[in-house]
């Protein structure tokens, strides 16, 4: 029986299945305020059905759909605190799990599944399978949001007008009123599709799945590990939709390239499962004694020179590596929620490093396939492991690098002291001098196998590691909260330290500590001259479509009877108006940068 059958057959025995329970909002509002895992499995019961067969019509794929729905859940957990808005929470579910299940169609296509796992992939829709969806979900997604949820509620869920009112605090009047409107845009929008507005069955959803998704989100909104009761590609998942989304390397380059021409600054500054190996872990930074260690021994190795064939990093170079660090970061922060610390090397029993950080974060960075191929309990260079040297993803290699590189410039600090620590089970909230003001992960040589344990030694007793390369001017830096600093690549030893240190209490200056990287390379110049080009051609047609539709509408209005939907005009000025705030705050913003100039 679907879920809307549940919700008939209830009333025909005279239950009411929204009689009396509290309103998606406030079962929100109760889950932030008291962690009341009861409220959100009662929305898990609610809308997992809906959820679950939104996300289907995307993947295809019952156990994929349940994946990316316990993932849009997890998203709300985090999210409740900031919650706000009256009757919204279907619809920001609903809109959530649509990039989600989008987001892993697009990894599942990249990455087919392993033999191994071909027995979890249903077979092809057959007769009894349930109806596709897609079409009617695209449609949906066109809707304004007052339109948008009452179909979720009444059409997918089954609820009346009187039920759908009581849920979202709306009038019921109101709710009938905009579903049937919205039914008669849908209707209208899939017969030029050639198909028709349907009723949509909905799976049943078991009681394991709700009980262990409430859970779950319980201890992802504290920041508890749930390592046992989601997977990590779930996890991931969930705190790609928590997090704010980074750019794809198109738009940064060129946002780059722009910033860089119109203010002569680069700052990489951020606003949801490496190295020379050949010495020991490192240790911390500061004295036996707990003072800080003499000037003297901080400085007591010059920056080396750099290297003869290490290149310019530009704008463009910059942003790509920014990218990639902060993807790392984001998998370094998913194994964390997963396993309750940072990752580090993995050991033996004895504690002696086997593989590195690296492979541990496999999972979290859509190579969970990879990750299981690993003999764990074999060193890095063993028969099985060092076959899987050639498959190192392409997350670890910098740009210039051989399709078949095995080594990595992506290391970072290890030692007492450092962010991570071979060996122990650091968390962080254990890095007190905050997470915008620590080294995470940099992007510095030599390069090592990418398998191979043991990172940037570091000891407060010795001299500052060497950081050689890639790039002769800049030495990118991923700090630990996920924000991007170019560093100077001959930036004082001492002060280069306290970056490193995650509790000595130093106070840092973060701007002091920038690479002065106001040259355009030549890659930077072609980068700008194409997306001055693509803004002009866009400008134009933009301007262009606008003044028809103009035109159009004038004509429209002429005649006696002319079918105008107001209200989506009206919706669509709106649109119109907040792209023109928008590129108003950009236009001040390089009026400024060029004043600066």
């Amino acid at each position: 029986m679907s879920g809307t059958g549940i919700n008939n057959y209830l009333r025909a025995v005279g239950i009411d299945p929204a009689a009396t329970g509290p309103s998606d909002a406030e079962l929100v509002a109760r889950f932030s305020a008291a962690q009341d895992e009861a409220a959100f499995e009662l929305l898990v019961w609610r809308h997992a059905p809906l959820l679950q067969r939104v996300c289907r019509s995307v993947l295809r794929d019952q156990h994929a759909a349940e994946d990316a729905t316990q993932a849009t859940f997890l998203a709300l957990a985090r999210k409740a605190g900031t919650f706000t808005g009256r009757g919204t929470v279907v619809g920001w579910l609903y809109r959530v799990a649509r990039r989600v299940s989008v987001r892993l169609a697009k990894q599942r296509a990249r990455y087919p599944a392993a033999s191994a796992e071909l027995d979890r992939v249903p077979a092809p829709d057959g007769p009894g399978a349930p109806a596709d969806t897609g079409p009617l979900c695209e449609e949906i997604d066109r809707l304004p949001e007052r339109y948008r949820v009452p179909v979720l509620l009444c059409f997918f869920e089954g609820l009346t007008h009187t039920e759908a009112a009581r849920r979202t605090g709306l009038p019921v009047g109101t709710i009938a009123g905009r579903l049937s409107r919205a039914k008669v845009l849908l209707a209208r929008r899939l017969s030029r599709r050639g198909g028709a507005l349907v009723a949509v069955a909905l799976p049943v959803v078991s009681g394991t799945f709700v009980g262990s998704t409430a859970r779950a989100a319980a201890l992802f909104a504290t920041g508890h590990p749930i390592a046992p009761l989601v997977s990590g590609s779930v996890l991931s998942l969930a705190r790609g939709a928590t997090q704010p989304m980074i750019s794809s390397f198109k738009l940064t380059a060129a946002v780059a390239v722009v910033c860089t021409v119109s203010a002569g600054v680069w700052a990489f500054n951020a606003p949801a499962p490496v190295p020379n190996e050949d010495t020991p872990p490192a240790a911390a930074l500061t004295a036996p004694n707990g003072d800080a260690p003499p000037v003297a021994a901080l400085t007591a190795v010059d920056p080396p020179a750099p290297k003869s064939d290490a290149r310019i990093a530009g704008a463009v170079q910059r942003a790509k590596s920014a990218n990639t660090l902060k993807q790392i970061l984001i998998a370094i922060h998913n194994y964390a929620d997963a396993y309750g610390a940072v990752p580090q090397d993995i050991v033996d029993k004895n504690g002696k490093p086997l593989l590195s950080w690296r492979v541990a974060i496999l999972p979290f960075v859509e190579h969970e396939r990879l990750y299981k191929e690993f003999k764990l309990d074999e060193p890095w260079d063993s028969a099985t492991n060092k076959k899987l040297l050639a498959q190192m993803p392409n997350l670890f290699r910098v740009t210039d690098q051989a399709k078949g590189e095995t080594k990595t410039y992506y290391r970072v600090f290890s030692g007492p002291g450092a962010a991570f620590e071979t060996g122990q089970k650091l968390t962080f909230a254990g890095i007190t001098d905050g997470l915008s003001n620590t080294i995470g992960v940099v992007e510095a040589g030599p390069p090592s196998e990418w398998t191979k344990p043991g990172d940037i030694a570091y000891d407060p007793k010795k001299p500052f590691p060497k950081l050689e390369g890639p790039f002769k001017n800049v030495v990118m830096a991923g700090m630990m909260d996920g924000s991007i600093v170019p560093f100077k690549p001959d930036l004082d030893r001492a002060e280069f330290r306290k970056f490193v240190e995650r509790a000595d209490g130093q106070v840092v200056n973060i701007d002091d500590a920038k690479a002065d990287v106001t040259a355009l390379t030549k890659e930077d110049l072609n980068a700008l001259d194409k997306v001055l080009k693509e803004d002009a051609e866009l400008s134009t047609r933009f301007a262009k479509l606008l003044a028809e539709r103009t035109k159009l509408l004038e004509q429209l209005a002429k005649k006696p009877a002319p079918e105008l939907d107001l209200e989506k005009f009206s919706d669509e000025q709106t649109a119109l108006r907040a792209h023109i705030v928008r590129l108003e705050e950009q236009i001040e913003m390089l009026k400024k940068a060029l004043e600066k100039k």
